[in-house]
C-alpha cells in the first residue's frame, strides 16, 4: 500500500469512528468521568468477600 491509501484508510477510519461517537451520543468536547473504584479495592471489602468464599465453599463441602 502507498502511503496516500494508508492516510486516505486512517482518514476514512477516524470519520468513521466519529460518526459511530456521534450516533451513540459520545460529544468529541465532552470531558471524560472516570468513576473512582474505591468499592472494589477497599481491604473491607476483600475481606467479606473472602470470608463469604469461605463459608460458601465449607457449605458445599458438607453438604
Amino acid at each position: 500500500m502507498s502511503n496516500a491509501a494508508i492516510e486516505a484508510r486512517r482518514l476514512t477510519l477516524i470519520r468513521f469512528e466519529h460518526a459511530a461517537g456521534t450516533a451513540f451520543g459520545c460529544d468529541d468536547d465532552a470531558p471524560a468521568t472516570v468513576r473512582p473504584t474505591r468499592f472494589l479495592v477497599n481491604a473491607v471489602t476483600v475481606a467479606l468477600a473472602t470470608a463469604a468464599t469461605a463459608l460458601a465453599a465449607t457449605i458445599t463441602y458438607l453438604a
